[in-house]
């Protein structure tokens, strides 16, 4: 973030935008806040979001103060913030991305997040990416190869210390799970179902194929390590998950990789969907996709502060301020209607 040397004089920044994200039902743009502040000119919204260079470890930072950085499960997932009438031609971050929420290829951005469940149960972004176009990779093999290694890496050195990391089939590459234990990680990973399995040795199966009891299936992923297998029934299809559980050193001497638990299991799976619900309220209640501004800079800003936003909302959760995270536009809304309904 940037540093600075005397007391600011800007009329707008990051703390009023940010609140304008939570409180504004739809965002109107820069204009709408403008017009709302009675000594702000027009210009002051725009300027604000073109100064800054918002960076992840300013998000690390805060997000660090509110919580356990020990022991806590570490997902990795993204969201296309949808886009649909955007010239991409003139924005590097617009481009055309899976979506599944509209089960197409759509138009929008690409937004990559590591999403932190600590032990006290407060859950919070980490480090987060936004895929820009034209690399040279495919979106698939820059994301899983190097975007979440890159995004790992950073928040082990930051200081982040989870037990546990989880990713969806986008990312569950080996090397990411070969990442995860190198680093001495627990990791649960979503897997396609034609992904290989040996229990026997010298023979391989599909996932799909093989016998997996609701304990899970301790077995060998080719070309990786022992892992178990657990296989659930979501939205009336089966999806497998390899659960990969490092060992713990004894008197020094590494052990052999354990079978994981079904209730391990479950409570990583339990884990894992919190950024699901993070990235639905960020669009919601931060109003990340809305925003009326054409400069890659200024979009970069403005998605740090609807982050930034979602960590307000958090922050009042733990402080006990509200029951959840909508209960906040819920009492904003509430409070409206009294005062111009009597």
């Amino acid at each position: 973030m940037r540093e600075l040397q005397k007391i600011s004089t800007a009329l707008c920044n990051l703390t009023l935008y940010s609140n304008y994200l939570l409180t504004v039902p739809v965002n109107g743009g820069c204009t709408k806040l403008a017009n709302s502040m009675e000594t702000m000119p027009h210009d002051a919204v725009l300027n604000q979001l073109v100064r800054e260079n918002y960076v992840p470890y300013d998000l690390f930072l805060r997000s660090k103060s509110l919580l356990n950085l020990v022991g806590g499960t570490l997902s990795c997932d993204d969201s296309i913030l949808d886009k649909p009438y955007a010239d991409a031609s003139k924005n590097e971050l617009i481009g055309r991305h899976y979506s599944g929420k509209h089960h197409a290829v759509v138009q929008g951005i690409c937004l990559v997040t590591l999403f932190y469940t600590d032990l006290q149960g407060h859950r919070l972004p980490v480090n987060y990416r936004i895929y820009l176009q034209g690399r040279e990779k495919t979106k698939n093999d820059w994301a899983a190869l190097r975007l979440f290694a890159e995004m790992l890496e950073e928040v082990l050195d930051w200081g982040l210390q989870p037990q546990t990391v989880t990713v969806d089939t986008w990312y569950a590459s080996l090397f990411n799970l070969k990442l995860c234990r190198k680093h001495g990680l627990d990791a649960l990973f979503a897997v396609e179902k034609d992904r290989q399995i040996s229990t026997q040795k010298g023979h391989y199966e599909q996932v799909s194929e093989a016998v997996i009891s609701e304990g899970g299936l301790f077995t060998h992923l080719k070309a990786f390590d022992w892992v178990t297998v657990f296989r659930t029934q979501e939205n009336g299809q089966a999806r497998h998950y390899v659960y990969y559980k490092h060992p713990k050193k004894q008197d020094q001497v590494p052990s052999q990789p354990q079978k994981a638990t079904q209730e391990a299991f479950e409570k990583a799976h339990k884990d894992h969907w919190h950024i699901e619900q993070f990235h639905r309220a960020i669009k919601q209640l931060c109003n990340i996709e809305k925003f009326m501004v054409r400069r890659t800079i200024a979009m970069k800003n403005h998605i740090f502060s609807a982050l930034w936003a979602f960590i307000t909302l958090e922050e009042k959760v733990i402080n006990k301020l509200i029951a959840n995270w909508y209960q906040f536009r819920e009492k904003i809304i509430s409070k409206m209607l009294k005062e111009n309904l009597m």
